[in-house]
């Protein structure tokens, strides 16, 4: 049984056995579930409820719930993530945090469909980001346990696109069921769902008997999260670098349904329609750039570089939403920073877990820690948004995505320092 463990990534000094392409598409497919069953509100439909309770604040409003509930994702993910580290069932530690996690976010999104006012929207959606966040964190800590250092940077360009996917499955879906009734939150919900039960039930989750128990320790979980930059420079610098990427990720998906209605002229009935054939487009770009960029850096064993482009790409399609207003124009942006953001999400992802502090027993935790990085810009985007916004009387999302580009910049130039990889 120790060589079993040891090949499936609990030996930190051995390397798994390579995985099956079988494999890889089960795993995808289980990522773009929990981000379907997310994605789809934070893009969509999330917005869409919102303006109709409170059509005179609805930015504020939006803003609000969504800021908080990255704040609750941002803790939720290291702490359940690290739970999941100290499981030890007879279904191993991952899945039944996989499974259980993607259960109670269908149940809160029935929850969510049929709020009538904005303080059960906005309970009903933090209570979904806990739960995501529980079967996102034990899912993302498979990678380190379970997949060779060769394949990681595939693996990633699958995962990497896998919430650019979800996007554009969310839109077809919404196309499909309609922004009127509870559907359009438990439809994705339920889809992911299945997905996530794909993948769980073919997973070949390693027998825990033989790891040593971890006792449940609240103040050790909470000290183990003291983390100093000095000890571990590479793994900062990438961990900076995608909170900046993500900050500029996240002004745009959580601002494009009103930049259509407010700027293009769109209506609230109107806007999915626009918002799925935009998806259509990003998740084109996302694909075939994630696909060639992972296996590049397979093959080139270079990461930063492709990780340094790909951030001034996605720049540049932010800029291009200030010189227009159009339809056209919007498209246009979403191509490039489609592009930037394809290469970007399959390396970036392969880096980290080239410079993780530790990818034995603590994987999950240590991938909560960089899941950080993605969830505080979800709060931070809304929180400063609006500050933005009122420039220059209010409605200024030339300002915004300015801000968001050079902020995407500076996200490329963190990755220069880092030296444990090409």
């Amino acid at each position: 049984m120790a060589s079993m463990n040891a090949s499936l990534g609990y030996n930190q000094t051995t390397q798994p056995a390579q995985v099956s392409s079988g494999f890889m598409l089960r795993y995808l497919m289980a990522v773009v579930g929990i981000y379907l069953a997310v994605m789809t509100p934070v893009t969509i439909t999330l917005a869409i409820r919102v303006a109709a309770l409170a059509p005179d604040s609805k930015a504020s409003s939006l803003g609000f719930i969504l800021g908080v509930g990255a704040l609750i994702a941002m803790v939720a993910n290291p702490l359940l993530g690290q739970l999941s580290d100290l499981t030890r069932s007879r279904f191993g530690r991952r899945k039944p945090w996989v499974v259980g996690g993607m259960l109670v976010a269908v149940g809160a999104l029935l929850g969510l469909g049929s709020a009538g006012s904005l303080m059960l929207v906005a309970l009903y959606w933090w209570l979904t980001q806990i739960a995501i966040n529980a079967s996102l964190a034990a899912l993302v800590a498979v990678i380190p346990d379970r997949i060779p250092k060769q394949q990681r940077g595939r693996l990633s360009a699958l995962s990497g696109m896998s919430s650019n996917l979800a996007i554009f499955a969310g839109a077809a879906v919404i196309n499909v069921v309609g922004t009127d009734d509870i559907w359009m939150f438990v439809v994705p919900g339920v889809l992911g769902l299945a997905l996530v039960a794909v993948f769980a039930v073919r997973y070949p989750e390693p027998e825990v008997a033989e790891l040593p128990p971890k006792p449940f320790r609240p103040m050790a979980m909470l000290r183990n999260f003291l983390f100093d930059p000095r000890q571990h420079p590479d793994f900062s610098w990438a961990w900076l670098s995608r909170f900046l990427v993500q900050y500029g990720a996240s002004v745009m998906m959580t601002y494009q349904v009103y930049y259509l209605m407010d700027v293009v002229g769109f209506s609230h009935v109107t806007v999915g329609k626009p918002v799925f054939v935009a998806s259509l487009l990003m998740g084109g770009a996302i694909v075939v750039m994630s696909l060639l960029s992972g296996w590049l850096s397979d093959v080139t064993g270079r990461r930063k570089v492709f990780v340094f482009v790909a951030s001034l790409v996605y720049a540049a399609g932010l800029a291009l939403l200030m010189v227009g207003s159009s339809f056209a124009m919007f498209l246009a942006a979403i191509l490039v920073s489609s592009c930037g953001l394809g290469i970007y999400l399959a390396v970036d992802q392969a880096l980290v877990v080239d410079v993780l502090p530790s990818r034995a027993e603590d994987a999950a935790k240590n991938m909560g820690i960089f899941n950080i990085s993605n969830v505080a810009p979800q709060s931070l985007a809304p929180a400063t948004a609006p500050l933005f916004l009122a420039i220059g009387g209010g409605g200024n999302y030339g300002a915004l995505f300015c801000a968001a580009a050079v902020i995407a910049v500076l996200g490329a130039l963190a990755v220069i320092p880092i030296k444990g990889v090409r």
